[in-house]
């Protein structure tokens, strides 16, 4: 029997090398077709085709009329790349993401406010918000393009949902907001809304795995989309504290209403995006027998050792949003803490004395006890 036959579309990032390694693993004969514009050095050895997976015409250029086994499709826009490879491959795997759900992006568009607390992927889409936000629409009807093909038998496809992806060579190095304050003797750190946001992650091995499980089970998994998010999730504080912890470091972490500091939101959250953002994961796990393959925790701290090897760079992140300034974040805490000591003393409070809601009594009785209970 041959060797099947697997294009992965992109490959370059913090996915990509597990991807190709999963796939290689599995005896498939693998081509990655990306821009070129990256190039990491310890990609696994596959043959390498240069192209820019958005359009018709330079996929054509690229791969003409080849047929593939197997499409992994990780980058470019997805609902071209359905249309272009119905009848040229058996299986089709996208890569999409959450923002396909109500209230991800402008979530002041939904009621009750925001996205849906561990969204399963039935819950309600992007389109049945009173203003749906138009890059969500765009990613929601990709999804829909590709598995309304695949219904009609142009192939097998599946969709997987990425929530926040981290690790080694991420697009965003989410966790050099912690690390560089650390690096740079900073006493502590902003938190907006004192870091008590929920945002789910999924480690890059995680996310790879995940793919594999629908790579190894086409016909089960044809039709259907997918969550996928590590088992063990941290609050916006929690993972400060444990990257600090990793590096072996004390920070102190302030907490600060993010109206005050957006740019200290910014650092956390994807463009447009608001927390909270939770999804129900459980739907790979229970139909395809998914598990994570590395901890979180152990996944952080590979990013966080990838990190200080290969520290942040305006070239290589351009677009990354950290600002690093600490003359304003020192001027934030001040005023913030000015603003407290103001509201304290125009509008004093002292919140009333709790007691557990059940009678505690002191002796036997069958009536209420001291306190009326």
């Amino acid at each position: 029997m041959s060797a099947p036959k697997t294009l992965v579309i992109g490959g370059t990032g913090p996915t990509g090398p597990h991807i190709l390694q999963g796939l290689l693993d599995r005896g498939h004969d693998v081509t990655m077709l990306h821009r070129g514009a990256h190039e990491p050095p310890d990609l696994p050895d596959v043959r390498h085709l240069h192209a820019d997976p958005h359009f018709p015409e330079t996929l054509a250029e690229a791969v003409g009329d080849a047929e593939w086994d197997v499409v992994v499709a990780t980058y470019g826009r997805m609902k071209v790349t359905g249309e272009y490879f119905a009848g040229r491959t058996g299986q089709l795997v996208c890569v999409g993401g959450v923002p396909v759900y109500r209230g991800f992006i402008e979530p002041q568009g939904s009621r009750p406010w925001g996205m849906k607390v561990n969204a399963r992927e039935d819950s309600p889409m992007a389109d049945t918000a009173e203003v749906p936000a138009k890059f969500a629409m765009q990613i929601l009807n990709a999804e829909r393009s590709v598995l309304a093909r695949a219904a009609d038998g142009a192939y097998r496809a599946s969709y997987v949902r990425y929530p926040q992806i981290y690790g080694p060579r991420n697009i965003v190095p989410w966790e050099w907001a912690v690390l560089k304050r650390i690096q740079d003797d900073r006493p502590y750190m902003i938190l907006p809304d004192d870091g008590l946001w929920l945002f789910f992650r999924a480690a890059a091995r995680n996310a790879a795995a995940a793919i594999m499980a629908i790579v190894d089970q086409p016909d089960l998994a044809n039709g259907e989309s997918y969550n996928v998010a590590d088992d063990d999730q941290f609050s916006m504080r929690q993972w400060a504290e444990t990257v600090a912890q990793i590096c072996g470091a004390e920070l102190d972490f302030i907490g600060i209403p993010s109206l005050i500091a957006p740019s200290a939101m910014n650092e956390f959250l994807a463009p447009a995006s608001r927390p909270h953002m939770t999804v129900d994961a459980s739907k790979i796990r229970t139909q395809l027998g998914y598990r994570d393959v590395i901890t979180a925790y152990d996944a952080l701290a590979e990013t966080v050792a990838w990190l200080r090897e290969n520290p942040p760079t305006p070239e290589a992140y351009p677009m990354y949003t950290g600002k690093f300034d600490y003359d304003l974040e020192d001027r934030q805490v001040a005023a913030y803490a000015r603003a407290v000591e103001a509201c304290l003393a125009e509008a004093p409070d002292q919140a009333p004395p709790l007691a557990h809601p059940m009678p505690h009594p002191k002796v036997p009785s069958l009536t209420v006890d001291e306190r009326g209970r």
